[in-house]
């Protein structure tokens, strides 16, 4: 049996963590949030490094999951000191009290590590991010590694899965777009390959047993769903999943977002392959299965799955 400590439970992925790594019953859970934490979450405070010390001296988590971040590339801009204390000093703090204590870290990173000017990317292609998000999640992995080499970052793409609100989700936030009849620019400029949380979790679980049957784990790793698209063309899908009408929708083949995005990230996930992990999930059947496990959220913007 093991402990795993899972940083940001109550979010998008760590929902989705947790409540794989729940279903392996040898495990031991430790859940954690802050904003919305509630029963079986313990609320912790990651940009406190003391808090932080104090939890995993008294847990002694065997693994710990770091999903806990600051996610949103136009908040990280807007406001880059909240960002720089949860991606990079709270993981500094996190990997090296993991460190001290026997603790082997999954830091959560991000494909906008890259400029998206020559895809695809391997785990060994420089990072140069474009936007402050970018380059707060890359000195969070520098800031993991520098702790110890034995640690993992897993590099992800943009996620959807099951959501409280459709905000949590840069996908599920456009069924706005779909559901506003008005005319709606999209962007159908930049592509990404949309990754179900489910199946990433699923990674995660199999990572955490290979390490725990001691199989080298450590540096960096890619996951990714095999489909890319824009999310105009994300949109046309969710349209013909739902049988809404898009011809409200208009492509843009510029950038539309205030914060600057890369072009294209498609990731490279040869490390992971080699181990027999890969993403199994196509577009149209994880996304049936997150709309089907979110109604509260689909309901709040007036829309009903049957």
């Amino acid at each position: 049996m093991a402990k795993i400590m899972i940083t940001g439970a109550t979010g998008l992925l760590g929902r989705a963590v947790k409540s794989q790594l729940e279903k392996v019953t040898e495990h031991q859970v430790i859940a954690t949030g802050f904003s919305r934490a509630q029963a079986g979450i313990y609320k912790l405070d990651l940009t406190h490094a003391d808090e932080i010390a104090q939890f995993i001296a008294q847990h002694k988590p065997d693994v710990i999951v770091h999903c806990a971040a600051e996610r949103r590339p136009d908040v990280s801009e807007q406001n880059p000191s909240a960002a720089l204390a949860l991606n990079v000093s709270a993981t500094k703090a996190l990997a090296e009290t993991a460190k001290k204590h026997g603790a082997w870290v999954i830091y959560i990173s991000t494909d906008y590590v890259f400029d998206g000017t020559e895809p695809s990317y391997s785990e060994s292609d420089m990072p140069n991010p474009v936007n402050f998000y970018g380059e707060s999640k890359w000195k969070g992995e520098q800031a993991l590694l520098k702790a110890s080499n034995e640690f993992a970052v897993l590099r992800l793409p943009i996620l959807y899965g099951r959501v409280e609100q459709v905000s949590e989700s840069a996908i599920l936030v456009l069924l706005n777009q779909l559901m506003d009849k008005q005319t709606q620019e999209v962007d159908h400029w930049a592509v990404r390959s949309p990754t179900s949380t489910q199946d990433i979790a699923q990674a995660i679980e199999k990572m955490i047993e290979l390490k725990l049957n001691h199989i080298d784990l450590s540096g960096i790793y890619h996951f990714s769903g095999t489909e890319t698209m824009s999310k105009y063309q994300m949109l046309l899908s969710l349209g013909e999943i739902l049988g809404h009408s898009t011809q409200h929708l208009k492509s843009v083949s510029e950038p539309t977002d205030s914060a600057k995005r890369p072009k294209d990230c498609t990731l490279i996930c040869d490390r992971l392959a080699k181990l027999g992990i890969q993403s199994k999930v196509l577009f149209r059947e994880g996304m049936l299965a997150s709309l089907g496990e979110s109604p509260t959220a689909l309901a709040k913007i007036g829309l009903k799955v049957d």
